[in-house]
């Protein structure tokens, strides 16, 4: 008698994620599984803001942030600290009796160049100066003041000079009525030459006569001639933003750039908020940015909560994908939310090294109101971004809540993160520290499916 045998076969499958493609999954992958190290606190003060991370031409990583001195009383300064265990933070500049913040941070070769705010800190409606420095070649330099609103700078290394990116009013009044200025300084010259404003804030605001810049962001063309330009506009009132896009091309005689058309990237339907920008060795341009939905609270129908998803987009030979008719592509299917202590808003940074791309940002998991505590999640392309890894990576795996990533590529194939961390207690508006972990880009998954096939010998 031949007995029936029934057999569990392993059917092996390999999820390949297609291009603009992404797969909904219950659970984000775990950095650590792919051998990143343990993050290390860099600070340890307990009251840090705005990290910045730079990588110099041997991947040595460089953290700065904002934060108060360690004596009662003084004013918040720009401290700093080699990203590995036991480095002491310096304080990067004596800034007086006034106060600093929002750090940026850029390295040539292993020279270290940063540019921060400095004045007098007060929400958004912010007075200050934007300041540079040639980190260890002397004093800080005065690029332009006074700004008036959230005012960031962006500093980028150029061939002979560097290049910075700025918003501000030109009041305090009208602090949400911000220009876009640029400016330079050739690595020979002891000054900065006068800024100008090369976007007004209403030049593409679909209410005429108003309208606002914030958080523009900058990345050059690897032959350094060709800088692409981004930011957040505001329309006729603070809850209508969109993200657009400019190309500039360097020209000698002016000392400048010559700017082309802009381009709106996020949908006319869509809020978006929050963009961020970077250069692929293929001159591959990467757009990503904050698309917002807004939808009633099930818990308390009277509020509506925020879901926040990853939007990309990439330039590459003139054509853009997707196509600006289309939505951009949404790096995860999945939304994430933000507390209401702070931030409200998610936050990306993002870096590309030859045909990798890493895009990083801060949320947590879970269904329409319901509380959470931040990660930083991190998804990446090896192709140019033609393609993601299927999983995405939580890339801080804490338990407090971890904000405002910082991300770089290292040529060792590494991956570079700093951000900021609750340090625990029940006050989330301090107790923040600086922390850091490095580890290899995530691998690519591999689902094991489990199928029952009846064999008869």
């Amino acid at each position: 008698m031949k007995h029936r045998i029934r057999l569990l076969v392993l059917s092996f499958s390999i999820a390949m994620t297609l291009a603009f493609t992404t797969v909904a999954l219950a659970a984000d992958s775990a950095w650590g599984e792919d051998g990143a190290i343990n993050s290390i606190n860099l600070s340890s003060n307990g009251d840090i803001r705005q990290p910045s991370l730079a990588l110099n031409s041997n991947n040595q990583a460089m953290v700065a942030w904002s934060n108060l001195g360690e004596q009662t009383g003084s004013t918040r300064g720009i401290y700093m600290a080699q990203a590995q265990t036991g480095a002491t933070p310096v304080a990067l500049a004596a800034t007086g009796t006034q106060e600093a913040w929002a750090p940026n941070l850029a390295y040539r070769g292993t020279q270290l160049y940063a540019t921060w705010m400095q004045g007098t800190l007060a929400s958004i409606n912010q007075v200050g100066a934007v300041m540079q420095q040639d980190v260890g070649l002397g004093a800080a330099k005065t690029v332009m003041t006074p700004t008036y609103g959230e005012t960031s700078p962006k500093l980028l290394v150029g061939e002979d000079r560097l290049h910075i990116f700025f918003a501000s009013a030109i009041s305090r009044p009208q602090f949400s009525q911000a220009h876009l200025y640029y400016s330079n300084r050739p690595y020979s010259a002891a000054q900065w030459l006068a800024p100008i404003i090369i976007i007004t804030n209403a030049q593409v605001s679909p209410t005429p006569g108003y309208g606002g810049i914030w958080h523009p962001q900058a990345a050059l063309s690897n032959n350094k001639q060709t800088v692409h330009l981004i930011w957040e506009q505001a329309g006729g009132t603070l809850d209508v933003r969109s993200v657009w896009y400019k190309q500039g091309q360097w020209q000698a005689t002016l000392n400048s750039f010559a700017w082309g058309t802009p381009t709106r990237l996020s949908p006319t339907d869509q809020m978006g908020v929050r963009p961020k920008i970077t250069v692929d060795g293929a001159d591959r341009v990467h757009i990503t940015w904050v698309e917002q939905q807004f939808v009633p609270n099930p818990i308390d129908p009277t509020k509506r909560v925020t879901l926040q998803y990853i939007n990309y987009r990439r330039l590459e030979g003139g054509q853009w994908t997707p196509g600006l008719s289309q939505a951009g592509m949404r790096l995860d299917t999945q939304p994430v939310q933000v507390n209401t202590y702070r931030p409200t808003w998610s936050t990306i940074s993002m870096d590309a090294l030859g045909d990798t791309v890493c895009v990083a940002w801060h949320g947590y998991r879970g269904d329409p109101g319901e509380s959470g505590v931040e990660e930083i999640l991190l998804r990446c392309s090896k192709d140019g971004g033609k393609r993601w890894n299927t999983l995405v990576t939580n890339a801080s795996q804490t338990t407090g809540l971890s904000f405002f990533p910082s991300l770089r590529l290292g040529s060792n194939g590494q991956v570079y993160l700093a951000w900021e961390e609750h340090q625990g207690g029940l006050v989330y508006t301090t107790n923040y520290d600086a922390i850091f972990r490095q580890g290899p880009v995530p691998r690519e998954k591999v689902y094991l499916p489990l199928t029952l096939r009846e064999f008869r010998p």
